[in-house]
């Protein structure tokens, strides 16, 4: 894991390969100087990404582009987060991945962050890079562990705030919210922020998926074959949230307090949210 840490840990290395994997994905970041054509060949000899400059690991790739956008490029969602997580003690980042999340929330001085993941390597890459920050005496304490955000091996009512990013469109929404209601205390908070009514539209024209051949692929499978029970997709791929069948989710979990939040940088024709954010208390 070495290499993938010097890169996340070095700014100007994680701005390169934040900016190979936006190239790849169709997003511009403008405010990212330009790799040289040797920043780019060292990529390529490190064996991160290919000669066609697309990502070998793409986990790896995503968690770049996180680290990058939220450590030194904050979005308005970023800073939201921040503002809903203060003086919350213990948290769990649901569906964490490589830690990008963790690393901007410790910021805010937590006691201890749980990080969960379903991905193995990911959850090395977190653990490696903590170790890093252990050694700096950072005095937030995160645990970071392979497990079913259905199914978290934590307690019952043992953390105060619990954040899961672009991933509850992935999850069983109903089992995942009761395991989150399950173990956040009384007046615990959840942010929530998933993909809305706008993404498909952001996927197959902003970023260009209309000409690969999967997205079409899939989109057609959805819009003709939601009912069939193949496995060819993941099943909770179907899932574009509104903000009103999420609020309802929440509800029937037992949540309170429920507040919506879009921005306009985010909303495709003035109407369809590419994302929003939920906050609710339990």
């Amino acid at each position: 894991m070495s290499i993938k840490t010097d890169i996340i840990l070095n700014r100007r290395s994680l701005e390169v390969a934040a900016y190979v994997y936006s190239a790849e994905i169709g997003v511009s970041r403008t405010n990212i100087q330009k790799p040289s054509a040797e920043e780019i060949n060292d990529m390529i000899e490190q064996g991160i990404v290919s000669a066609d400059l697309t990502f070998l690991d793409k986990a790896f790739g995503y968690t770049c582009y996180e680290y990058y956008r939220q450590v030194y490029d904050p979005d308005s969602f970023d800073r939201l987060l921040l503002k809903e997580a203060e003086n919350r003690k213990k948290i769990v980042d649901l569906c964490c991945g490589g830690g990008a999340t963790i690393f901007s929330l410790r910021q805010n001085n937590p006691e201890m962050i749980f990080g969960f993941d379903s991905n193995e390597n990911q959850i090395e890459l977190l653990k490696s890079l903590n170790r890093d920050r252990e050694s700096k005496d950072i005095q937030c304490k995160v645990i970071a562990k392979v497990a079913d955000a259905h199914h978290l091996p934590i307690e019952s009512g043992c953390v105060d705030f619990v954040v899961c990013r672009a991933a509850l469109q992935y999850l069983n929404v109903e089992q995942a919210l009761k395991e989150i209601y399950r173990v956040l205390v009384p007046q615990g908070k959840v942010f929530l922020l998933v993909h809305g009514s706008g993404y498909i539209f952001d996927y197959l024209f902003s970023r260009k998926g209309i000409f690969k051949t999967k997205y079409v692929e899939y989109f057609v499978h959805k819009l003709f074959h939601s009912s069939s029970s193949d496995n060819k997709f993941y099943r909770s791929q179907a899932h574009f949230l509104t903000t009103h069948h999420l609020e309802t989710k929440l509800t029937d979990a037992g949540f309170r307090n429920i507040k919506l939040y879009t921005f306009k940088k985010w909303l495709k024709l003035g109407v369809f949210p590419v994302y929003f954010a939920v906050t609710a208390e339990r």
